[in-house]
C-alpha cells in the first residue's frame, strides 16, 4: 500500500473540538459590546479564516458595527481569552493521538497547518500533549497568507522535506481544502468538523467520519494519486 511521507493536519474540527473555548474566547470579546453571548454552535459558521474573518463574521451577525478602535479591542480581549482557554486543553478527538503515534512509528513526517494565530497553536498541542507528536507547527502569522492560500503548507512540509506529491492534509474545511489544491497536496476532510458547506459538495480526496479511518483513507488517497 502507497502511503505518504508527511500528513499535514489542520487543528479545529479536525484533532480538537475547540468550538466551546473559541465561543468563550469571542464572548469575552464582545464582552464590552452588550451583545448577546455566542454558543459553541454559532461558533461552527464564524471559523475557519482566522480571528479577525471570526471577529468580522460574529460582528456582522450581531449587526454591530467596529471602528478601527472597537476592533482592536475586541481583538485584544479575544486573543488573551484564547490564549487562557487553549492552555487548558480541552477537547481532544478520541483517536487524535494515537492516530499521531501511529503515523510516527511508521516514519510519517507529521505537521500542523491552522489559521489559529501561531503563538496560540503553540500553546494549544502543548496543553492537548500532541507536540511531541508533531514535527512542525504552523500557525497565523502576519507575514505569511493563510490558508486557503498555500504557503502555510508548504512551510508545513518544506522543512521536512517532503514535496507536495509526498504529502496528504486532513482538515474539515473549505480554507483547508483551497490550500490543499493550491499547493498539488491530496486532501482528507472530516465530516465532523466545522463547515459551513457539505464536505461532500466540496468533493475532496476522501471523507473520514472518525479519525482511526484515517490511516485507511490515506493508503487509498495516494494510492489513487500515484
Amino acid at each position: 500500500m502507497n502511503f505518504p511521507k508527511a500528513v499535514v493536519f489542520d487543528l479545529d474540527g479536525t484533532l480538537v473540538d475547540s468550538a466551546e473555548d473559541i465561543a468563550r474566547a469571542i464572548n469575552a470579546g464582545f464582552e464590552v459590546m452588550g451583545t448577546p453571548p455566542f454558543t459553541a454552535h454559532d461558533v461552527h459558521r464564524l471559523v475557519g479564516e482566522g480571528a479577525v474573518v471570526a471577529i468580522n463574521r460574529a460582528a456582522a451577525a450581531h449587526a454591530v458595527t467596529l471602528t478601527d478602535e472597537k476592533r482592536a479591542l475586541v481583538m485584544q480581549r479575544f486573543f488573551a481569552k484564547y490564549a487562557e482557554v487553549s492552555a487548558e486543553g480541552n477537547g481532544l478527538y478520541a483517536g487524535a493521538r494515537e492516530l499521531l503515534t501511529e503515523l510516527r512509528a511508521r516514519g510519517v513526517k507529521t505537521a500542523l497547518c491552522t489559521n489559529k494565530a501561531e503563538p496560540v497553536a503553540h500553546i494549544a498541542v502543548k496543553a492537548l500533549g500532541i507536540a511531541d507528536l508533531l514535527d512542525v507547527v504552523v500557525g497565523a502569522r502576519d507575514d505569511r497568507p493563510r490558508k486557503p492560500f498555500p504557503d502555510m503548507i508548504h512551510a508545513c512540509i518544506d522543512p521536512v522535506g517532503v514535496s507536495a506529491r509526498d504529502a496528504v492534509m486532513i482538515g474539515d474545511s473549505k480554507a483547508d481544502l483551497g490550500a490543499a489544491r493550491a499547493a498539488g497536496v491530496p486532501i482528507i476532510l472530516t465530516s465532523f468538523g466545522y463547515s459551513t458547506v457539505p464536505i461532500a459538495e466540496l468533493m475532496p480526496d476522501a471523507i473520514v467520519d472518525h479519525l482511526d479511518e484515517v490511516i485507511g483513507a490515506l493508503g487509498r488517497v495516494m494510492t489513487r494519486s500515484s
